[in-house]
Order: C-alpha cells, then sequence, then structure tokens
C-alpha cells in the first residue's frame, strides 16, 4: 500500500508542473538514514516550502534509486548512469560526504496545492515525516473547496469581453496566492473562457512572423494561452495580458529576456531575446 510523506525544502520550489516533474531529487547522508529503506515507487510525497511555509505539491514518486557509494565519483557515475544529465553544481551535492549514502528520485506531479502548514505539524530536522491517510485529507480539506474553482464561474457567459471584466471583478477579494492558484487550473484545462479565446485568433500562434497551427490527430487544433505579465508579480487575466501562442514561443515568453516597452488593451510592444516586436489586438475592444 502506498505511503504518505511530506518533505520539507528551504528553497522556493518550482511552480510549474514540468519543472517539477524533470527535476532531480536526492537526499546524501554519511550514515544510513531513514526513509532510505522506507520510500518506495508509487509513495505520495506532499511537499512543505519553508520560505512561504506552505505545502504546495502533491506528487507521487515515478523514478527511485537508493545506493552505497565509497567516493563522489561513483556517486556521480550512479546518478548519470540512472537518470542522465545532472545537476552537479547545486550547493546540497557539492557539500555532500565523500561516500555515503544515496536517496535519489523523480516525481510524477499530481496537485499543485496552496495549504499553510498546521503549528502542530512538525518536520523533523531532515526534512521527512511519514503522515497518515487522515492527517493528510485534513490538510487537504483546507483548500478542497477550490480545487474545482476556475475562471468559467466567476463570468456570466454573455460574452468574451463581457467576461474577463466581470470575472477580474469578482477575482479582487482573493489574495494573489489564490488567484495564482485558479488562474494556472483556467489554463490547464480546456475550459470555457480559453476556448473562446483561441478561437478568437483561429487557434494561430499570435507572435508575429509565426502564426503556428498545430492540428491534432483528432482534427481539432492545440494551442496555449500565457500572461504577458505573470500573475504571481500582478498580471491579470484580461485583454492585453493574454496572448494565444505556440508552445515555443510561450516558453520563450516565460523564460526569455523580455522587455515590455508599451503595453494596453489594443497593443504590446517590446523585446524579446534581443529582438523587436509589436502585437496588435485588433477588433478585441467590446
Amino acid at each position: 500500500m502506498e505511503k504518505r510523506f511530506l518533505v520539507s525544502r528551504g528553497f522556493e520550489l518550482p511552480k510549474d508542473e514540468d519543472t517539477m516533474k524533470n527535476n532531480l531529487w536526492f537526499s546524501l547522508w554519511s550514515r544510513k538514514q531513514w526513509p532510505f529503506d522506507k520510500l518506495d515507487i508509487g509513495d505520495f510525497i506532499y511537499w512543505y516550502e519553508t520560505p512561504s511555509k506552505k505545502i504546495v505539491w502533491k506528487t507521487c514518486v515515478d523514478i527511485l534509486e537508493k545506493f552505497e557509494y565509497k567516493t563522489k565519483g561513483e556517486l556521480a557515475e550512479r546518478l548519470i548512469s540512472c537518470f542522465g544529465e545532472v545537476d552537479f553544481s547545486q550547493s546540497y551535492y557539492v557539500n555532500a560526504p565523500e561516500k555515503g549514502y544515496c536517496l535519489a528520485w523523480k516525481v510524477k506531479p499530481i496537485l499543485e496545492v496552496n495549504i499553510p502548514k498546521p503549528p502542530e505539524l512538525s518536520v523533523p530536522q531532515l526534512g521527512w515525516l511519514q503522515v497518515d491517510e487522515e492527517t493528510i485529507s485534513e490538510l487537504l480539506s483546507l483548500e478542497k473547496q477550490d480545487y474545482d474553482l476556475i475562471l468559467d464561474k466567476f463570468s456570466s457567459g454573455d460574452n468574451i469581453f463581457n467576461e474577463i471584466k466581470e470575472m477580474n471583478e469578482k477575482m479582487a477579494k482573493y489574495s494573489p496566492e489564490k488567484v495564482e492558484s485558479i488562474v494556472k487550473r483556467t489554463l490547464r484545462r480546456d475550459t470555457k473562457l480559453i476556448r473562446n479565446l483561441k478561437s478568437l485568433y483561429n487557434f494561430q500562434c499570435q507572435f508575429p512572423g509565426c502564426g503556428r497551427k498545430i492540428k491534432k490527430q483528432d482534427g481539432h487544433f492545440y494551442i496555449e494561452v500565457a500572461h504577458i505579465k505573470p500573475v504571481r508579480e500582478g498580471g491579470k487575466s484580461v485583454i492585453g495580458n493574454l496572448l494565444v501562442l505556440c508552445p515555443n514561443h510561450h516558453k520563450e515568453l516565460d523564460y526569455g529576456d523580455l522587455k515590455i516597452i508599451e503595453q494596453t488593451e489594443e497593443l504590446v510592444s517590446g523585446v524579446l531575446n534581443g529582438k523587436e516586436f509589436e502585437i496588435t489586438f485588433t477588433g478585441l475592444k467590446s
């Protein structure tokens, strides 16, 4: 039967599923420590980040390796053999004991959560705590009512322009953290609002010179919706801050060197990775 663990990390954890999934996690000890013999593939890990003092992810152990190593060179070879490319520059690896035990794993993200850790729940110094199903159920119930909350539920369904205006007025009462969580759920699902926005641009990338339209096996088209100014930085889901983009331009917008020169309801212009661009929202004003 799957076990459940609460794991504490003293830094901000990844905000998106791909980064969480692709990241290699490991514990390195000079002596065999718990839960070296306890953790198994299929077990659930709930991640607590100390900077925010919140539990932010529910994941499942997808790949797992546990072994003793005699030298750091042997450790590096084993990790590369099991997981491919590994970032050996991170301080946790650099400061690891020259010989000892390694517990290394990758996870499958299941659910992003935003739950303050109850004061009575204490995580041991090594950062691992096994919890029972009842404890986890009580924790998740703190946000359970919000799991299916998406932007569609804040609009009357009149038209896309009124929907966007109405939902932002209603979202004003929520904390930035909850707004970000709701927006992420909306973008990840094929919601009515997102379908309407994609349809408005004929499922084509808005980035100048692209216009890519990806046809799926079922005959429909795949495209993504991105925020120019991220929600976590105060960006809203409004015309002028939402772009319909292909996956490549979406990632470039998220991770590239972006400088916005002008942003209005009519257009957005700027420089992305050294290239100037201007995108107009022709005919989108209500």
